[in-house]
């Protein structure tokens, strides 16, 4: 959680008449668009309010492409590839982790042959007994699970410090971001503030639940709400303390550098996600409380360190749209995966601003693969994902 601006942010100037590419949306999404777009373009990013101050800056940042980009492998590939090769720019950091995701009994032939079938493409991915999964991380308890998959390209980061990262770099580029910018709508070559109008030649929404709003139009994209707390526990998590998933719990975890335990889960449909609290809900840290000690040791008196709530958007399949619609560039419907999925977001955009050849197939991102553009759909969470 961060509240303070980075020294680069400044109070409103006149904005520029027209540019090359307006982009909506100074989250991770937005930023790392504007980082791989500005080396040939004039960029003008926008803000309601400030870099990551949205879905963004409470996320967790746990990345494992290989987890949920596994079944289109170059997808999979560009993601790992990039998080390795911009860690140490502008303070960014990639801690790399082994992930645990914890398998009952029912899904056991299932994870047997996914883990198969990632291995066969490449990725270090295997699946484990519950015995051999405790061996090799004493710390994690599988007494009701029959084993687990374990990732060993996985990782984490701080979401603020990798979106800021991208922003400075951009901003190296030659990106211009403007912050406190209310944007009313968008269209294909126009951006509409409330006190001022753009124009751009390549117009990209990355706004999370309020594209369809800007948009002036329906998708299939529903808002929900998450949690995260971090947890003290009684002796501190190690170095090798992995992440973890438990998806018969829709809860995940991975350590914090200073040993403490960061959980999220919890995942509801909001109307009003403007209005929702931002603090985590009691039912939910009483849950974790009773659930944490039984999956991991060390935590059966462990003390709360804080809590928060965000509101991030969904799509039908867990998978973000990223696509032109009525000629304007979108990126939206991340599924609390949006940094993780920040450089396949990135290169996907630069391919449709472009015209370039992609590094992977779009096909997986495209609006036309949903039958209906209605948001009315049943949540599918990410811890369904690769279960």
């Amino acid at each position: 959680m961060h509240e303070a601006r980075d020294s680069a942010e400044s109070d409103a100037v006149d904005l520029p008449e027209s540019v090359d590419v307006a982009v909506v949306g100074a989250g991770v999404i937005g930023c790392a668009i504007a980082e791989t777009l500005a080396t040939e373009y004039e960029v003008l990013v926008l803000d309601r309010s400030g870099v990551a101050e949205g879905a963004t800056g409470r996320a967790a940042g746990v990345i494992t492409p290989t987890l949920f980009y596994g079944d289109h492998p170059d997808v999979a590939r560009h993601a790992n590839e990039f998080f390795r090769a911009f860690d140490g720019t502008h303070g960014f950091e990639f801690t790399t982790r082994r992930r645990y995701d914890y398998v009952v009994e029912d899904e056991v032939e299932t994870a047997r042959e996914r883990a198969t079938e990632l291995a066969e493409h490449g990725f270090p991915v295997t699946y484990l007994d519950a015995e051999s999964a405790e061996s090799e991380a004493p710390r994690l308890r599988l007494d009701d699970f029959a084993g687990a998959v374990r990732y060993d390209d996985a990782g984490w980061v701080d979401p603020y410090t990798f979106a800021v990262a991208l922003q400075r770099r951009a901003s190296e580029r030659g990106a211009r971001f403007e912050l406190d910018r209310e944007v009313v709508s968008v269209s294909e070559n126009a951006v509409e503030l409330a006190d001022d109008d753009v124009h751009a030649d390549h117009v990209v929404v990355a706004a999370g639940f309020n594209t369809p709003d800007l948009l002036g139009r329906s998708l299939p994209i529903q808002p929900y709400r998450t949690q995260c707390v971090v947890l003290e526990p009684s002796e501190l998590l190690d170095d090798s303390f992995p992440i973890g998933r438990v998806g018969t719990e829709h809860l995940y975890f991975r350590p914090e550098h200073n040993g403490d335990l960061l959980v999220g889960g919890s995942h509801d449909i909001v109307s009003d996600p403007e209005g929702v609290s931002q603090q985590a809900d009691e039912s939910f840290v009483r849950d974790v409380a009773v659930t944490i000690p039984e999956l991991v040791t060390g935590f059966e008196d462990a003390g709360l360190v804080n809590g928060w709530a965000g509101v991030d958007s969904a799509t039908p399949d867990a998978r973000p749209i990223l696509d032109v619609t009525d000629g304007v560039y979108v990126a939206a419907g991340f599924n609390g995966l949006g940094v993780l999925a920040a450089p396949i977001a990135a290169a996907v955009t630069r391919s449709h601003v472009t015209g370039e050849s992609p590094p992977f197939d779009l096909s997986p991102f495209a609006l036309d693969r949903f039958a209906t553009q209605d948001a009315d759909f049943d949540l599918r969470t990410t811890s369904d994902v690769g279960r």
